[in-house]
């Protein structure tokens, strides 16, 4: 088996048999999920706010604002690390954290 360069969660099996269930066409979503993320930033008093579902090997942006984002591999994406855990996960400054400042600079 191929070694992983993110984290990969216990359930991960069952979390990929669930999504690959929901028989989803990522790129036709988005326009359902607009106004829920603009809501989200709004709420957070972010600039941007994303719904990412991620399977094996990226992450797919399902709902966006305030950034044109559809995919990105989940070894680069910070929401791979919010599946790691039933409990919140934030990153206040993602340039200042050494996990993620490769990925915005």
């Amino acid at each position: 088996m191929p070694q992983n360069n993110y984290p990969v969660p216990e359930n991960e099996m069952d979390r990929l048999v669930h999504l690959a269930e929901l028989d989803i066409d990522y790129s036709s979503i988005s326009e359902n999920f607009k106004d829920l993320t603009q809501l989200a930033a709004k709420v957070a008093d972010t600039e941007i706010s994303l719904i990412n579902l991620i399977d094996s090997y990226t992450q797919w942006t399902v709902g966006k604002h305030g950034i044109d984002l559809n995919q990105m591999t989940r070894e680069e994406s910070v929401c791979q690390h919010t599946i790691m855990s039933d409990e919140q996960f934030e990153v206040a400054d993602l340039s200042r954290d050494e996990r993620f400042n490769k990925i915005i600079t």
